[in-house]
């Protein structure tokens, strides 16, 4: 289990805190990093989609003990 927490206070200021021990710390003023670009987040308007993402088929599983 994780023993180090991050959070925000009421004023906005960035904290990270030892729950362990107690110790606390303020954070420093670090640009926020944008999101990365994937597959996932992203919208499929006007978009082909992924050579997975084309189609969807059932897929019938065989008893091997039928098929000798």
């Amino acid at each position: 289990m994780d023993k180090v927490v991050m959070f925000d206070d009421e004023a906005g200021v960035r904290f990270r805190e030892c729950v362990s021990c107690g110790f606390k710390e303020e954070m420093a003023n670090q640009p926020t990093q944008k999101e990365l670009t994937t597959r996932v987040n992203q919208p499929k308007v006007g978009e082909k989609p992924l050579a997975h993402e084309d189609e969807v088929q059932a897929v019938k599983i065989l008893d091997p003990s039928k098929h000798h």
